[in-house]
């Protein structure tokens, strides 16, 4: 994928259902700043080959369930609002289903809509995505403007990544890593995720 989101090729298998990194590139609208990153340079994954695979595992085809702090406009909100929003994430790839993540999104974040093109492509061609599940290990939500704008720091790694194939097999889309990602937030009677923005601190 390019740093603007779109697709060097327009056919199958592109690495959609990888490392978050991977969507993020260029996300960020000039208007926010996130905070300072943490520069680390990725590691280089061995090359593996195509295996088969089972059903996906209940870790990825039951959505999480949203947590009660996400029902206020607070700091503590915006966090939890964000760790929620990544929880989804390996749901969507493997079951296809994004309707809380479009309900989530703003129509203008990048990020966002880079992850819903990748999975409906996915699907349009007739595999799904497998693995790539988040363990949060912090995170953190600062109030900008009370009852209107928030942002939250999510310290986190993701599993490894795969796209499995009609026949079952699958292939390798992305490695284990650990990263810090940066969300801007707005409260509209729910939280609207704005951007985000990633740094990898493994490596």
């Amino acid at each position: 994928m390019r740093a603007d989101g779109s697709r060097r090729r327009p056919r199958a298998l592109v690495p959609a259902a990888a490392l978050l990194l991977a969507a993020l590139t260029a996300c960020s609208p000039s208007t926010t700043t996130p905070p300072a990153a943490t520069t680390a340079a990725a590691s280089q994954a061995p090359t593996e080959t195509a295996t088969s695979t089972a059903e996906p595992s209940d870790a990825t085809t039951v959505a999480p369930e949203r947590p009660e702090a996400m029902a206020t406009p607070s700091a503590d909100g915006a966090a939890a609002a964000a760790s929620y929003f990544l929880q989804l994430y390996p749901y969507l790839h493997a079951t296809g289903d994004l309707a809380e993540w479009k309900e989530m999104s703003a129509d203008d974040c990048q990020f966002c809509n880079n992850v819903i093109n990748d999975v409906e492509q996915i699907f349009a061609e007739g595999n799904r995505g497998s693995g790539s599940e988040v363990s949060v290990i912090a995170s953190k939500g600062v109030e900008i403007s009370a009852q209107d704008s928030y942002s939250a720091t999510i310290e986190l790694t993701q599993g490894t990544s795969y796209i499995v194939q009609e026949n079952g097999d699958r292939e390798p889309s992305g490695e284990f890593g650990e990263y810090s990602m940066y969300f801007a937030l707005w409260w509209r009677d729910g939280w609207v995720v704005r951007e985000v923005d990633v740094t990898r601190v493994d490596g």
